[in-house]
């Protein structure tokens, strides 16, 4: 049986009335960029993440980069440090190198796929004005301490929630509004996707949330005005109408994802963690992706692919042993980021997962450890 890792067309296809009327509704306006869809998309996620503020832009990418180059309102100087995960997509690093500011890798706490706040404080400089925390994989992490410590060094705290859409803190509120800004994806593969890229910013700051409408639109607030560097990262607004479609799917399709995550934990706890360890059943988990960890991690890949099933590698090599991040000038080991690199496995999970292809998964799995 063929279990792919993602289905896309899968999880849209009883959507795909709603998504045809909205093509519909736009076609017919004939707003194609920014305009009311975007408007009423702002206005929508907003409300579901409690945001005062939502800017709407191009990707998830460009939300990153042009929260940090908005930051030179906040009294950010290029060269200035932005303590960040090494473990995670290049863009979270990339968008801070490319605002003018450096990151600076923190090495993961153990057995977490996150640095903690210990780790984050051992990495602190008299230049550090800021920290970027990853939401990795869906999981929330605790960011009380870590906020803490912002507030008590004078530096801003963002949030990368690319892989965090409908993860939920331990108080309720949304992930991305502990710190100053959150910061989504909306590619397709996220557990809310666009059809094509796209990406928001929130904050309940409204200087900053300005200050990045500016941006995404050359630096302008007035037509052929611009004060300050900005550039064309703009929403389309037929994305931002098939946004509205799916926003309220969205913790249905949490839901699932949670179930076959608690599934997969019932049935490999006893294979043992030194052989299998399995992601943490964090409360207020969305599980964008599930990822384990074992030492066997190509064999058992290997072992998977020959089942037909469906596997991917999160993330083979870490942020600071790429070359497009050299001039970052990273540090030369991070023994924790690097064991990890070399053991995780991310399996299938999202919401069109078949009872029987997640059988098929679980049994493939403990046929490899029998």
């Amino acid at each position: 049986m063929a279990v792919p890792l993602f289905d896309l067309a899968r999880v849209l296809e009883p959507l795909r009335p709603q998504l045809h009327a909205a093509l519909e509704r736009c076609l017919t306006h004939g707003v194609f960029v920014l305009g009311p869809e975007v408007q009423a998309f702002e206005k929508a996620f907003g409300a579901y993440t409690g945001a005062e503020h939502v800017v709407g832009v191009s990707s998830g990418t460009d939300a990153l980069l042009l929260t940090f180059m908005a930051l030179d309102q906040k009294g950010l100087q290029p060269g200035d440090e932005v303590l960040c995960t090494p473990f995670t997509f290049i863009a979270t690093a990339t968008s801070v190198l490319r605002a003018g500011l450096r990151p600076v890798f923190v090495d993961l706490a153990p057995g977490k796929f996150y640095p903690d706040v210990e780790q984050f404080r051992a990495a602190w400089t008299p230049r550090t004005k800021a920290v970027l925390n990853v939401h990795l994989f869906g999981e929330p992490q605790p960011l009380t301490g870590l906020a803490a410590l912002c507030a008590e060094r004078g530096a801003l705290l963002i949030e990368d929630c690319a892989q965090a859409h409908g993860a939920r803190q331990p108080d309720g509120r949304s992930v991305g509004k502990a710190g100053l800004a959150g910061v989504f994806s909306f590619f397709p593969a996220k557990n809310l996707g666009a059809l094509g890229d796209g990406g928001a910013v929130i904050t309940d700051d409204a200087d900053l949330a300005q200050r990045v409408r500016e941006k995404r639109q050359h630096g302008g607030a007035v037509r052929y005005q611009f004060n300050h560097l900005g550039g064309n990262f703009r929403l389309d607004a037929l994305h931002a109408a098939f946004l509205q479609v799916l926003l309220p799917e969205l913790d249905g399709w949490v839901a699932k994802r949670r179930a076959n995550a608690e599934a997969y934990d019932a049935a490999w706890h006893d294979i043992g963690a030194d052989r299998l360890a399995l992601p943490a059943l964090t409360p207020g988990h969305a599980w964008n992706q599930y990822v384990v960890r074992t030492p066997r991690r190509d064999e058992l890949k290997a072992a998977l692919e020959r089942a037909g099933i469906g596997v991917a590698v999160y993330y083979p090599t870490a942020l600071h042993q790429l070359g497009a991040l050299a001039a970052a000038h990273p540090p030369a080991h991070l023994p924790e980021t690097e064991q990890a690199c070399k053991e995780v496995l991310a399996l299938p999970v999202y919401p069109g997962l078949r009872p029987q292809e997640r059988d098929e998964v679980i049994d493939t799995v403990r046929a490899f450890f029998a």
